[in-house]
């Protein structure tokens, strides 16, 4: 007989997810879909902000998507633990600068990973991790793996992170071209993942951060068929009021993915910053620093 108590499993994993706010600063919206051709979502996203004013905010806001490896049951597990996990310690982390409370936060992630993987039907599993926090008038990532942080900035989009995958060496140290990359049979062997070993070498990027920037974040369902010229595009449209929201930016960009027959589950993340005003607050982040160290 079946535990009452037991939760069912998920019919698609994680599901679908669809979230988004508009702030006094800044919007963002997440959107993460299994794609057509996955039965399990594998992908997680999710964000750690408020609709109080930022000048009261302890930390900045978090945004974070995850995909998970492993298979059904394992890999969903992981991608949802990591960025949990990440947004637990990054609410609870004590005031500091924010470039090393990210990477104390990932790494929490990954030892939450790596702890759960002792359950034998998850032995195999781990997770990317893509996260990024506006601090200030930056915006800093922490990255493991081989999803994505991009930023379009007046049309430009440039890619803010390195893949940890076997091909992305092989294309850095010119054995191979990136088109070639992009069929290449390793493509999806990662160098560096949460969940494999309990150190994990996070990659911090700080970037500063102007009005009408907008930050994506994204799992390799998404980037692999979305060009950087179509996430510019989608940026273009929404920095000029065509697209209402984020979400519906990531949304769009989602569905873009899923017509062009994503060949993995897909999540996108969408930040855009409506301010030259740092956030939260630099005066703050001050105040609170120094009342710490009182």
């Amino acid at each position: 007989m079946a535990d009452p108590e037991a939760e069912p499993p998920a019919p698609s994993g994680n599901g679908r997810l669809q979230a988004g706010n508009v702030l006094a600063k800044f919007a963002w919206g997440l959107c993460s879909d299994p794609g057509p051709t996955r039965e399990h979502n594998e992908d997680y996203a999710d964000v750690h902000t408020s609709d109080a004013p930022d000048d009261t905010w302890e930390r900045g806001p978090l945004f974070a998507v995850a995909d998970g490896m492993g298979g059904h049951a394992a890999g969903e597990v992981a991608s949802r633990i990591a960025v949990e996990s990440l947004l637990a310690a990054w609410v609870s982390a004590s005031q500091g600068p924010a470039q090393p409370a990210l990477r104390s936060a990932a790494r929490a992630a990954n030892t939450a990973v790596v702890d759960a993987a002792f359950d034998p039907a998850r032995r195999s599993m781990g997770t990317t991790l893509t996260a990024g926090v506006l601090s200030g008038n930056e915006f800093i990532v922490g990255h493991v793996g081989d999803s994505r942080a991009y930023l379009v900035r007046a049309g430009q989009c440039t890619q803010l992170t390195n893949d940890h995958s076997r091909v992305a060496e092989m294309v850095r140290m010119k054995m191979i071209t990136a088109e070639q990359a992009a069929t290449h049979p390793a493509r999806s062997q990662l160098t560096r993942s949460l969940g494999g070993e309990p150190m994990v070498q996070v990659d911090l990027v700080r970037h500063d951060s102007r009005k009408d920037d907008v930050f994506v974040l994204c799992s390799d369902g998404l980037w692999d068929v979305i060009s950087m010229a179509a996430l510019a595009e989608e940026a273009r449209l929404l920095v000029q009021g065509e697209v209402g929201t984020p979400l519906a930016t990531a949304e769009r960009l989602v569905q873009s993915a899923i017509d062009q027959d994503a060949a993995d589950n897909v999540t996108a993340v969408v930040v855009h910053v409506t301010t030259d005003q740092p956030i939260p607050p630099a005066n703050v982040r001050r105040s609170l620093f120094r009342r710490n160290r009182t």
